[in-house]
């Protein structure tokens, strides 16, 4: 389970900006919040994430989901540093662009620490944890090139380290020790939704189980989607996907990938994603979560990661979204509501609801209205239009 996370001198944040998921001391939703097998520590399963276009919503997914790839061997974190530092900050350029990540699995408790400065590694840190026991300590350190390696990876010998390259992976490819496999398997088990991707036509499982399941969660959405198969058509270099429709007592009828509409064709991008950290447990970023579906089955979606039999593993959901349906005391906790936004064209921030101090210096409380008072611009984070 994703603890927190915290970046610096990333795109539009000059400042340590936290991302935290240990709950707030509030009163609402209690049932939903994920308990760690080894302690007492609760988190919370959701974060949307609020506020104006531009104001550096999807920079917090990327910059998370930048940190996972890199410990699966993309580079890409690395390539995009020299322009990815906060060009808000004149001095930007020339300072490590740092993250800072807690997370469990395992049985574990992780934090790492990264630091990158003109697409070069500067500082990288892991240190590990048992909850509840005396067993803690440094998995590896780095400065430069200087390397030094904790009790877990004793006996191993790593030279020659490219200054791009992450030591985890490395380590994980040449240890068997269980801390170390339980580190590298969380960041493995992280996804990434993106509406940049175009709707191409969707890996679906075949298996009878599996499609079964993945039908049934359609037609608990009201989709009348009975069954789907992949056929080859002639002039076609790749196989057609194509969904049988209609409702018992009916004729059914195929509908091809092609003809259906948006909002089903993201459901049916999407849902593989969904299912796969349910059953792992695993992070899902969403980045516009919202867009193209309807309100109800977006809270539909939400509402799975916040079942506890549901989401018995603890999968977690972070996302971007602007629709305010879902922005209600009925579903969401006010420390699952993140806001984030540039006062005054400056560098970005962000901020829990359960966190903001509102005009009369209180605190928005557990019944107020939080998407009519979000839009009337009573927590900030709202666009200021000139009329």
């Amino acid at each position: 389970m994703l603890n927190q996370f915290i970046l610096q001198n990333y795109r539009l944040f000059k400042n340590e900006t936290l991302l935290d998921l240990f709950p707030a001391p509030i009163n609402e939703h209690k049932a939903t919040l994920l308990p760690a097998t080894e302690d007492r520590e609760v988190f919370l399963p959701v974060i949307a994430l609020y506020g104006p276009n531009g104001c550096g919503k999807s920079s917090i997914l990327e910059g998370l989901w930048g940190l996972c790839r890199f410990m699966d061997k993309d580079y890409s974190l690395i390539l995009s540093s020299s322009r990815s530092s906060c060009r808000l900050d004149l001095d930007g350029s020339s300072k490590p662009m740092s993250f800072d990540i807690l997370f469990r699995n395992g049985g574990f408790l992780f934090r790492y620490q990264l630091e990158i400065l003109k697409g070069a590694v500067k500082e990288e840190h892991m240190f590990y944890g048992r909850p509840g026991t005396d067993d803690a300590g440094i998995l590896f350190g780095r400065s430069g090139n200087d390397i030094h390696l904790g009790t877990a990876a004793k006996g191993l010998m790593l030279t020659g380290i490219p200054s791009s390259s992450p030591l985890l992976p490395l380590l994980a490819s040449r240890s068997g020790s269980p801390c170390i496999q339980a580190a590298a398997d969380w960041f493995s088990q992280a996804g990434f939704f993106t509406q940049k991707a175009s709707w191409n036509t969707p890996s679906l499982p075949e298996e009878h189980e599996k499609k079964g399941r993945l039908c049934r969660l359609l037609q608990d959405m009201d989709l009348d989607i009975r069954d789907y198969s992949y056929r080859k058509e002639p002039d076609t270099p790749q196989p057609t996907l194509f969904f049988t429709h209609g409702q018992p007592g009916n004729p059914p009828f195929v509908v091809s990938y092609e003809e259906e509409s948006e909002g089903i064709k993201k459901l049916l991008c999407l849902l593989p994603a969904i299912l796969k950290s349910l059953d792992c447990g695993g992070l899902l970023l969403a980045d516009d979560l919202d867009q193209v579906l309807h309100p109800h089955l977006l809270r539909f979606l939400i509402s799975l990661y916040k079942d506890r039999e549901k989401n018995p593993n603890n999968a977690q959901l972070l996302f971007t979204a602007h629709n305010t349906a879902i922005l209600t005391p009925g579903l969401m906790r006010r420390d699952e509501i993140c806001l984030c936004c540039r006062p005054e064209g400056k560098e970005a921030v962000l901020y829990p609801l359960s966190s903001y101090k509102k005009e009369n210096g209180l605190i928005p409380r557990n019944d107020e209205a939080y998407g009519k008072q979000y839009l009337e611009g009573r927590y900030g984070a709202s666009p200021r239009i000139r009329r």
